[in-house]
Order: structure tokens, then sequence, then C-alpha cells
């Protein structure tokens, strides 16, 4: 991962729920119905998750300077001294987690935490104790995350990304996350939340739902219906 660079990635989103660009989301698709249905070996399944990884995190770390006077957001901390320590943490966590350094990181995290309780750090926090296998830590922080800024679509499929792959949820308990977030996620990435959850109902064997959901996809966002249409298409020739 340390070749990445997440500071460009970042660049593609803004702040509010990930309004990702019309490419990235078509290529956000692909990538979820690549790590759910296209046949791979370990290592190439575990460079895919990696790759989703990072995405995400780049969405959720850089956007203070830019949002803080955001009115559907938390406040920012009232002092100026502690907007600087708080990007100052950041920018470190963010350096330590592209190094690979993902303890440090964790450290990182928890110290802006301590100058501004908002969305981002928790959301750090995840995806670096996910990186170190801790994935309890990794669901209590992305719910952190969520109950502090429940339009980020992609806590969302974070969440449900853990549930699936590291416990031993059932399909009901996958639906019941996801029917929390459709109402809740910004209604300008709803589609993200849409296709994730596609793939994730045809890994669990849910092909008549999958197809729906794709169905539902075409709606929200016409613009990759040729991409949502390959997949239904796919499906029911199955």
């Amino acid at each position: 991962m340390g070749g990445v660079d997440l500071l460009k990635l970042q660049k593609t989103t803004l702040r509010g729920g990930f309004l990702f660009t019309p490419p990235l989301r078509a290529g956000l698709s692909f990538l979820y119905c690549s790590y759910y249905n296209i046949p791979m070996t370990l290592q190439q399944r575990n460079l895919l998750f990696a790759v989703l990884v990072i995405i995400l995190l780049a969405g959720g770390i850089y956007y203070y300077k830019k949002n803080q006077t955001e009115a559907l957001l938390p406040e920012p901390a009232d002092t100026t001294q502690n907007i600087e320590k708080w990007d100052t943490a950041m920018n470190n966590a963010h350096k330590s987690f592209g190094a690979g350094d993902y303890a440090q990181a964790v450290s990182f995290f928890q110290e802006a935490l301590t100058y501004n309780n908002r969305d981002e750090p928790y959301s750090g926090l995840s995806f670096s104790y996910g990186a170190q296998g801790n994935w309890v830590k990794a669901r209590e922080a992305i719910d952190s995350a969520i109950s502090l800024n429940p339009l980020n679509t992609e806590y969302w499929n974070w969440k449900m990304t853990l549930l699936d792959e590291k416990t031993s949820a059932s399909w009901a308990d996958l639906k019941k996350v996801y029917n929390e977030a459709l109402p809740k996620v910004d209604p300008k990435t709803k589609v993200n939340l849409v296709v994730y959850f596609a793939a994730m109902a045809e890994k669990n064997g849910e092909k008549t739902e999958a197809i729906a959901l794709w169905e539902y996809a075409i709606e929200l966002y016409p613009q990759n219906t040729l991409i949502y249409q390959g997949e239904i298409d796919r499906l029911a020739a199955s």
C-alpha cells in the first residue's frame, strides 16, 4: 500500500457522503463486482481487497479545512490551535497508514480525536484496525464514524464488508444494515450502497434480490445503465 498516493485519490471525492465522479463510480462498481464474483487466487483477492480499502479510506481523511463550515456536519474545534493540531495528526496518520505502519496510524487517529471528535478519525481507525486484523475494534470504530456522519455511503459499505467477511452475520443481518443505511445515506451516492449490496446478495446466493438491486441501481444512476444491465443479463443467464 505504500506506493499508492492517497492524496491524489482523495481529490476525486467531496465531503458529505463521497460524491464520486461518474468514472470513479463506474470503477467502484466494477471493483465491487470483481471482488465478489470473479474467480481469483487468494493473493489476487487480497490485493483487490486492499485497493477497495484504500479507495474507501481516501474519501474519509482529508476534508476538514475545505468543509469546516458545512452545516450538516459537526462544527470544528473552537480554536485555531486545535484545528492545526487536528490537521497535523490526520496528516501523520495518513502517512503512517500509507507506509504500512498501522499501529502508528492508530495512535495518530486517536490523537486527532482529542482535538475534535469527528467521523474521519474513526473511519481511519476502522481501516487501521482492519489492516491489523482486529475486526472487533474495526467494527466499533466504523459504528462511531456512522453515528457522526450517517450520510457517508462508504462507511456503511465498509461495515457490511466487515460483517460479511469477518463475522458469522446472516443474510438477514446484512439486509438489516442495508435497510438501515438506505434512507440515511447521501442521495447523490446511494447508488454506491445499492451496487455494493447487489454484489453481496449474489455472493450470498440471493440471485433474485441481486437482480432487483441492479435494476434499482439503473433507476438511481442511469448513466451506468450499460454496466448495470450487463450484471442483470449475466445473472439472468446463470
